[in-house]
């Protein structure tokens, strides 16, 4: 099973754990992960101020079309902005031959084409339906048996299409923390926006909507929170000592990504493989009650 990794910005910095937790689960798994060479920006970041609307689809196009030129091998963004910013470019062109005509005569001037024959795909869509839970569950050396997770799903992992899960009542990322012995949480937050972006420029009005759900999580019992998306790690970590102080609230719960718990249920290296001493919240208090140390 091979991909081009298509880990955009956040990956190399604020999501860098994410990306080192990636790889040794998916070799572990049997996923091959090439990198696209000379991926750029998929726009994501500059859509929030307003950008060009054409610009961030050539942005997208020359992505897909690197990926045609280079094997044509399907697209995984872990990341769920650069994952909705591209799948949704995507149909856009396989949709509209003007807008694909149009694409094409921008991307020319840098010697590229695209047909339109490439997949992008997201890490759940992969881990659920190429690999398969019973096949994770085989991984398992460390079952994480009492650990109650909340699977964070936020507003871009399933959309805009649901290709792979439902809009509205996603299985995906709740089967994946079963099949590694956790308890996923029901909690009716679980696809409530954290202000992604914008928290940059609406402080306060972001600052309530993680408010809501962290509280909404540890009310229905999670212990931890996992989430597959860069944005929506930092939202809901790395603020909370702001939110703390602006509410009176003690929020003080980890949140990581999906990969690093499998990393740690797979029995690999709690640093160089899960990386948990990247995260801001430190996961392994509450990790040493159910795995021992």
């Amino acid at each position: 099973m091979k991909y081009f990794l298509y880990w955009g910005c956040s990956l190399e910095a604020s999501g860098s754990n994410y990306l080192a937790s990636l790889r040794p689960v998916g070799e572990a798994l049997g996923l091959e992960f090439e990198e696209l060479e000379d991926w750029n920006c998929c726009g994501a970041s500059i859509s929030y101020i307003g950008a060009n609307d054409l610009s961030i689809k050539v942005l997208n196009a020359r992505n897909l079309a690197l990926a045609e030129a280079q094997g044509g091998y399907d697209i995984v963004a872990p990341c769920s902005s650069c994952y909705i910013q591209m799948v949704k470019v995507n149909h856009e062109i396989q949709e509209d031959e003007g807008l694909k005509a149009k694409i094409n005569e921008i991307l020319r001037e840098g010697g590229l084409n695209y047909t339109g024959s490439i997949r992008v795909r997201h890490v759940l869509d992969v881990l659920y339906h190429d690999v398969g839970t019973e096949v994770i569950k085989s991984h398992v050396k460390k079952g994480l048996k009492g650990l109650k997770v909340a699977g964070y799903v936020g507003c871009q992992t399933v959309r805009p299409y649901g290709e792979y899960d439902s809009v509205e009542r996603p299985i995906t990322h709740d089967a994946i923390l079963a099949a590694i012995g956790a308890e996923p949480v029901k909690f009716p937050k679980k696809m409530r926006c954290c202000g992604s972006g914008i928290f940059l420029t609406e402080m306060e009005y972001c600052m309530k909507l993680v408010k809501d759900i962290l509280e909404d999580a540890i009310a229905h019992g999670a212990a931890m929170i996992s989430t597959v998306c860069p944005m929506c790690a930092m939202n809901l970590e790395a603020y909370q000592h702001r939110i703390n102080k602006a509410f009176g609230t003690e929020f003080d719960i980890p949140v990581v990504y999906l990969t690093q718990l499998m990393a740690v249920a797979f029995g690999l290296d709690l640093r160089a493989d899960a990386a948990l001493d990247r995260n801001y919240i430190p996961p392994e208090v509450v990790l040493k009650e159910v795995i021992g140390h």
